[in-house]
């Protein structure tokens, strides 16, 4: 190799060296048949990537991993992969990343906390037990000796799965106020599946949130459509030429009592009544307690 090239043995040995610290499978065959080898099915698995296949792993986006400390490992696994594409594929590598970028924060949505997650993250691989202060919404505290089996994040929300007395129960890990992991072990349960725990979990919420749905009936300007049915769901009745009648779903009557309020300049609720009379109400206290003396 050093002839072929016209370089130095040692220069050989060195970009071995490399080659191997970037995490290309390379190896020393001894014997007389021996030498410098590299891994079987490597560079054939590359070939084995379609050019969607590459978009798809290349595509930019703030990952949830950066959240778990994982970002720079995630960025030196792709440049490892890259590297070893055919030149095609790393054209749609590239175009990937500069052509599609992924962000899955909702506006003015508060950064994680990167080093508690750090630790949850460790403390669910490593099958460590926590012990952890937990404000729930109502900013009641508890201390509790968990099990963390697992990590969700949606729409920017990390969850911690855990067990905690025997229970499956999900945290919203923003209201961790502290978590110390614990010297003991547990054992993670055989049949446990993260994927199809949380799938089973959202569809008993969402079901939850049914239940307690208020639909509402609003007379909105036309101009004003899009704000009123760009957050909750909503269905446009009847068409009018300066207003619109737009009936909206709100997962719950307080809910739909603070929105109605903040639309008043654009939209009047038209039903149910019993809806309208409790703005009325909470609008003559808001006018007693700010009136100018």
């Amino acid at each position: 190799m050093a002839d072929r090239l016209e370089v130095s043995e040692r220069t050989i040995y060195r970009d071995v060296d490399a080659l191997s610290a970037a995490g290309v499978p390379v190896y020393a065959q001894r014997g007389s048949s021996g030498g410098i080898a590299l891994a079987d099915g490597y560079r054939r698995a590359l070939t084995y990537f379609s050019e969607d296949e590459v978009r798809a792993l290349f595509v930019s986006g703030a990952s949830p991993l950066a959240d778990l400390g994982l970002e720079r490992g995630l960025a030196q696994a792709l440049e490892k992969l890259r590297g070893g594409l055919a030149s095609v594929h790393q054209r749609a590598a590239d175009e990937s990343r500069s052509r599609i970028h992924l962000d899955q924060r909702r506006w003015n949505q508060p950064e994680p906390p990167r080093e508690l997650l750090t630790a949850l993250r460790r403390a669910v691989w490593d099958d460590r037990r926590l012990r952890i202060r937990y404000e729930d919404r109502n900013r009641k505290s508890t201390t509790r000796t968990i099990e963390p089996l697992g990590l969700v994040a949606k729409a920017g929300v990390w969850y911690l799965i855990a067990r905690s007395d025997g229970e499956m129960r999900s945290f919203r890990v923003e209201r961790v106020a502290s978590a110390q992991k614990l010297s003991e072990r547990f054992e993670r349960p055989a049949d446990f599946d993260l994927e199809r725990y949380w799938a089973e979990s959202s569809a008993r919420f969402a079901e939850a949130s049914r239940t307690a749905d208020c639909v509402v009936t609003f007379r909105a300007a036309n101009d004003a459509l899009e704000r009123v049915s760009y957050y909750w769901p909503a269905e446009i009745v009847s068409e009018g030429a300066r207003e619109s009648t737009v009936r909206v779903t709100f997962p719950g009557r307080e809910v739909a009592v603070f929105q109605a309020i903040a639309w008043s300049d654009v939209a009047t609720l038209v039903e149910p009544d019993e809806l309208r009379e409790a703005i009325a109400c909470r609008a003559r206290r808001a006018l007693e307690r700010h009136a100018l003396r």
